[in-house]
């Protein structure tokens, strides 16, 4: 029985590394922060859906309901809320 398995090599990882550090970067957020943790999960898996280039996976990103929640979560942080 054959699955489905999505392979990650040099390129592909650079692809998710570079969304994921743009995306943490826009919204103040560290490597180390539960958030990021939780954003890497779902830019794995919106790569793993198809959005694997750079500007789909972005797109895709900016898209994601978890992930706007969570942007606005920090960015009222900002503000002392």
């Amino acid at each position: 029985m054959e699955t489905n398995k999505t392979t990650f090599g040099p390129p592909e990882l650079e692809i998710i590394d570079v969304a994921l550090k743009s995306w943490r970067n826009r919204y103040g957020l560290s490597k180390d922060d539960p958030d990021a943790v939780i954003a890497a999960d779902i830019c794995l898996n919106l790569f793993r859906e198809g959005h694997n280039t750079l500007p789909e996976l972005v797109q895709a990103m900016d898209g994601h309901r978890g992930l706007t929640d969570i942007a606005m979560d920090h960015e009222l942080s900002e503000f002392g809320n």
